[in-house]
């Protein structure tokens, strides 16, 4: 989002390792403070511990057995915080990239137009604008559907479940749980098959940062200009 809405041109110096390191730093936080610290401190079951010992005791588990339900408050803040709200501020950054993407790839056609020949050039870059388009709207269009189909039942039934006194099976349960689970799966495999960028670092990172796999720069040593990549391609700047 930064690299192309933002500021594209100055995307490498803004986005340093260091940076990138701290934003990887709170996507592991927040879900720490959200899920893992209210649990083990027991909020999740504020007013339902009788409910809890109830089930434990009617489907005959020992105590030691782990029985996870929640209470109304939890569900509701712990489902708009972790999946409605980045749903949908992932729905509005996605839909400006794609946008504004559109327009990049308008802009460059229109420029290409200005300097070239005849009708069939025109023709051509034209045809390769509306694929370069569809493409880029296919991508989005999958991994947002998949993040929307493998979570939204979870979420969904965390919050309904403890309205209708916890009437949801514990297989539709388990089911809706690891479907969450399988996003996390598809992500590395959607992102490197759909994005020649994340392909490229997924290689390098699976290979030891072998140079085969890291691209030529296309600037001669000693040339007064940078390079920077928006969306995979690579943008010279005098």
């Amino acid at each position: 989002y930064y690299a192309i809405c933002c500021q594209p041109l100055v995307y490498r110096n803004k986005m340093t390792p260091l940076r990138v390191a701290l934003m990887i730093g709170g996507c592991w936080s927040i879900p720490t403070f959200i899920s893992f610290l209210p649990i083990m401190q027991g909020w999740n079951s504020i007013g339902i511990d009788h409910l809890i010992e109830q089930r434990r005791h009617s489907e005959g588990s020992n105590s030691t057995s782990c029985i996870f339900m929640v209470n109304k408050p939890y569900a509701l803040t712990c489902s708009v915080v972790a999946f409605y709200i980045p749903l949908v501020l992932m729905v509005l950054a996605y839909q400006r990239i794609y946008i504004t993407a559109r327009a990049h790839a308008l802009q460059i056609s229109i420029l290409q137009r200005a300097g070239g020949g005849g009708g069939g050039g025109i023709d051509h870059q034209r045809n390769h604008r509306m694929r370069t388009e569809t493409k880029a709207a296919k991508t989005l269009c999958i991994i947002m559907g998949c993040f929307c189909l493998c979570w939204a039942p979870f979420f969904v039934t965390n919050v309904v479940d403890p309205f209708i006194d916890y009437a949801v099976p514990e297989q539709l349960w388990i089911a809706c749980l690891w479907l969450g689970y399988i996003n996390s799966m598809l992500n590395p495999i959607l992102y490197a098959f759909l994005n020649k960028s994340f392909r490229r670092a997924f290689l390098i990172i699976l290979c030891c940062g072998r140079k085969r796999y890291r691209r030529p720069s296309i600037l001669g040593s000693g040339a007064p200009c940078t390079a920077t990549q928006i969306n995979g391609s690579t943008h010279v700047v005098k």
